[in-house]
């Protein structure tokens, strides 16, 4: 095989795909790009097995063929190459890679390509579903955060992906914390999946990288060792790019069960001040006490504070709008601080129904919502 592109193509090509590479693992291949020329260009994929991706350089391709060679090297190698051409091609033994730049000639040892794990492919057969990338890139930014930090296929360590009658929801929660966004004029067809949040993260970073707002094709798709039974794998495509990624299985939690009717208390505050606040009351916050920050809320002040003998403590006050009783709540600061960044506006809304009760967090959009339970002192 041998082709010929640009160094910023290969390099841009490469960025999209090498956060997915193991590079510690028993199975050598999986820190290796798979490199394919094709009618487009050459396509470089990368895998962990779990996910997937896919990304499509234009190229002049010399002679057809595949080839992996170690991601991180060839990353490093086309990163300080000089602005011009780059020509890589499989040498004569079958084996080494030559990458010619200008001046520079590299030689690379390989392994076979047809031991790379195959990925599945979007075909025309089945239900397709298209979705506004730039509306489900923001709704995987406003949730992920609230999945279980396990990666361990379990529901919660994933993200609801559901769309029914033109409504698209996106939602996340670990029992602790929830995001839920929803977005109206998605489109027609149905759809309802658990997607790994890393997965979904990584779907996120490629149509934020994106120009203008893709459409995105999603569909479901078995992979060979499943023998075709059941779709396991969901996927998605967009202009030059293809993740896919295993389906967590298993039934998600019945979130909106959790989301109060009505709540006794609504507090209103400036959120970039507030987050500043909670940022620098974590720097106390003591991990033994689960990053414990109390708040205490009473006429039109905000007292929040942490206090720990190992650490020392802080004490913060910000104007608020709230009239009432005097009400005190205790948040894991890491969690809150998490839920405001999250947001977009300028303003933060807290709802409340008590100390003990979960705390509903909203900005400027009606659509998007996050639930916080609080620590129990």
């Amino acid at each position: 095989m041998k082709f010929t592109c640009s160094k910023d193509d290969l390099s841009k090509g490469i960025a999209a795909v090498q956060r997915v590479v193991t590079t510690r693992g028993p199975i050598p291949i999986l820190s290796n790009l798979l490199l394919t020329t094709g009618d487009a260009g050459v396509r470089i994929s990368a895998t962990d097995l779990n996910v997937g991706i896919e990304a499509t350089v234009p190229a002049q391709v010399g002679a057809p063929g595949a080839i992996t060679l170690a991601a991180r090297q060839l990353s490093d190698i086309v990163a300080k190459l000089p602005n011009a051409d780059v020509e890589l091609a499989l040498g004569e033994d079958g084996v080494q890679a030559l990458v010619l730049c200008q001046r520079s000639r590299f030689v690379l040892p390989s392994l076979p390509a047809d031991e790379f794990p195959k990925l599945p492919h979007i075909g025309e057969d089945g239900p397709v579903v298209r979705l506004p990338g730039s509306e489900l890139a923001r709704g995987i930014r406003q949730t992920a955060f609230a999945a279980g930090v396990r990666d361990d296929m379990s529901v919660i360590s994933g993200l609801l992906l559901r769309l029914d009658a033109g409504a698209l929801e996106v939602v996340a929660t670990d029992g602790y914390r929830l995001g839920w966004w929803q977005w109206h004029g998605a489109g027609e067809g149905k759809l309802e999946v658990v997607v790994p949040a890393r997965a979904m993260g990584e779907l996120a970073r490629l149509l934020g990288a994106a120009e203008g707002s893709p459409e995105v094709t999603v569909r479901y798709a078995s992979t060979e060792e499943d023998g075709g039974k059941g779709a396991n794998q969901i996927l998605f495509s967009f202009g030059d790019k293809f993740l896919a990624s295993r389906i967590i299985n298993g039934s998600f939690p019945n979130f909106k069960q959790i989301i109060p009717e009505s709540f006794k208390v609504d507090i209103r505050l400036d959120r970039d001040s507030f987050l500043a606040a909670v940022e620098r009351a974590s720097i106390m916050a003591s991990d033994r006490d689960g990053k414990a920050i109390r708040l205490s809320f009473q006429d039109n002040e905000l007292h929040l504070w942490a206090r720990t003998s190992e650490l020392g403590e802080v004490d913060e006050h910000l104007q608020i709008e709230y009239q009432g009783e005097p009400l005190e709540i205790t948040f894991n600061a890491k969690y809150l601080d998490e839920a405001l960044k999250a947001l977009d506006g300028d303003t933060v809304t807290l709802r409340l129904n008590g100390s003990v009760l979960a705390a509903l967090i909203q900005g400027a959009d009606p659509l998007y919502q996050s639930l916080l339970m609080p620590i129990r002192s």
